[in-house]
């Protein structure tokens, strides 16, 4: 009976707010899921899917980055055919930078557009553990003592790139987050250590119809899931909504993008 309570409550909110929360039938049985269309190879070419990678990211200049999703792995930057341009392990300790010229930072080195083959030693400068490797060097000290000189190697860590030690960074993480380079570094100051200034933005898909609720999935609470159509010139699709499928130019021709199952060129 406890199992049921958090969905009956989630059901008689939808309810009070005026929605729904009763699963509906799918409103185009006749539209395939995208994952079917997508064997469809007179529809599609594909170009990755996603096995081992986190992310697939399209460069400014058309190139495609293919993010591993376990350290132990290389990222790639391939072309729309699959040719290999680049391939390298890097230390997911350390920032992974590309700057709006194209040029790579990692493992503490530059790797100068477009070819890489151009290799710098580059400084790096992650705060946070700059300053918690600090810390652990004043074990020796009482806490308030320890507290003020660490205080002071913040202030004058942060000085030559001009910044100050950030106020409320819990509650305030955003205007606290640094991840540039300045004074001939990549200094970052954020939890997120990989940025790249140079990708493609992709596109929304329009929908021919509104979305529909088809399932509440069981779990602490329950999850509503809804089938999303969607179409791309005369070709419609539907998946959860969830999938959040995009579209992005490379070349003169179009790709369907999803994080579920990958990068696609549309036939």
């Amino acid at each position: 009976m406890n199992n049921k309570l958090p969905f009956l409550l989630y059901a008689y909110l939808l309810v009070l707010l005026g929605c729904n929360p009763f699963p509906k039938k799918d409103a185009h049985p006749e539209v395939p899921m995208i994952n079917d269309l997508l064997k469809d190879k007179t529809k599609f070419r594909k170009v990755s899917d996603m096995t081992d990678l986190s992310e697939i990211i399209v460069l400014k200049d058309d190139r495609i980055l293919l993010k591993p999703n376990k350290s132990e792995f290389e990222f790639k930057i391939i072309d729309a055919t699959n040719k290999l341009i680049f391939n390298a392990q890097y230390d997911w300790k350390l920032p992974f930078y590309i700057d709006q010229q194209g040029n790579m930072y990692f493992n503490r080195k530059k790797y100068v557009y477009p070819s890489y083959a151009n290799v710098q030693e580059f400084k790096t400068v992650v705060f946070r553990d700059s300053i918690e490797n600090k810390l652990a060097s004043f074990n020796d000290l009482s806490d308030s003592l320890r507290a003020v000189a660490v205080d002071k190697y913040e202030v004058n860590l942060l000085k030559p790139y001009g910044l100050v030690p950030c106020e409320n960074a819990l509650l305030k993480a955003e205007n606290c987050d640094v991840f540039e380079l300045k004074n001939n570094a990549l200094i970052v100051r954020q939890s997120e250590l990989f940025k790249i200034d140079f990708a493609k933005p992709k596109k929304d898909i329009p929908k021919f119809d509104k979305d529909v609720l088809i399932d509440w999935r069981n779990g602490r609470i329950a999850t509503p899931v809804y089938l999303a159509y969607y179409q791309i010139d005369k070709l419609r699709f539907k998946c959860e909504d969830m999938t959040f499928p995009k579209t992005i130019g490379i070349g003169k021709k179009e790709y369907l993008y999803s994080p579920d199952f990958g990068l696609y060129e549309i036939l």
